[in-house]
């Protein structure tokens, strides 16, 4: 009997002890864990300890960027938030003039010539008292050889995608500050699926109701050009909390209202 007693101690302790280990372990795992382990993985994947199922989005976001190329809506500046190990924005064609920024918060930092990487927190756009996006906004105006001295002119993107980011963060901020860098008539495109991802991380202002996406882009004066819910049941007509794929332009009236 005496010997059954601290082996029920020890018993009690190991389990309150193994679940809230594991449940540390998926919160710090890409802090603490042996970097040297995973050298073949990019520094995303380090950094979030998962990849973002980039097969399903440039199957889905193909057929969407090759109507916008037809039909000229795409530009040369070009912004990727949330583009991740493999950003979907490769897809796009390569040609004279065109630049792509992509921004996320465990991008590596190179530079190309036709592309820049650049580490921040999505959140931090347009923030000018965060330093990191004082950084990042002196890097993109080195890539695209811009005075930000004497530049007054901020509405420099044509096409800005947002992909599996918006659960993460306040996205009505994000959205916000990512619209004042939108040129009039761009578009803000989105890849998103609400309620999807790593709770854990997820944000108290993320978006949780694709109706609250719409509601955003209606209330600041953006067109709706292009809504898809590609994993939707056939019989499901609910869109709250889908698989969500849209393309908003950017209007006169929404310039007026950003500025």
């Amino acid at each position: 009997m005496e010997n059954a007693i601290p082996t029920l101690i020890i018993a009690c302790i190991l389990a309150i002890l193994i679940p809230a280990l594991t449940l540390t372990s998926l919160v710090y795992k890409p802090m603490f864990e042996n970097t040297h382990d995973r050298q073949d993985m990019s520094p995303w994947q380090q950094f979030w300890g998962e990849s973002y199922r980039p097969a399903l989005k440039q199957r889905l976001l193909q057929p969407v960027f090759s109507q916008l190329e037809r039909e000229r809506k795409i530009g040369d500046l070009i912004v990727d938030v949330g583009s991740g190990a493999a950003p979907v924005t490769q897809l796009l064609e390569t040609r004279p003039g065109r630049k792509r920024i992509c921004v996320d918060i465990a991008a590596d930092n190179v530079r190309s010539l036709d592309d820049l990487r650049i580490r921040l927190d999505a959140e931090k756009v347009g923030q000018f008292g965060a330093l990191s996006f004082r950084k990042a906004l002196l890097r993109a105006c080195a890539f695209l050889e811009i005075n930000p001295k004497t530049e007054v002119n901020a509405e420099r993107a044509d096409a800005i995608v947002v992909s599996d980011t918006l659960n993460y963060v306040d996205f009505r901020k994000v959205l916000s500050g990512l619209a004042k860098y939108l040129k009039p008539n761009g578009r803000i495109i989105v890849f998103n699926f609400p309620d999807d991802g790593n709770r854990l991380l997820f944000s108290d202002q993320g978006l949780k109701d694709n109706r609250q996406l719409l509601s955003f882009f209606e209330e600041h004066n953006f067109e709706i050009e292009h809504k898809a819910f590609p994993k939707r049941a056939q019989n499901e007509t609910d869109e709250s909390e889908q698989l969500i794929v849209l393309v908003a332009r950017k209007c006169v009236q929404a310039c007026r209202f950003l500025n």
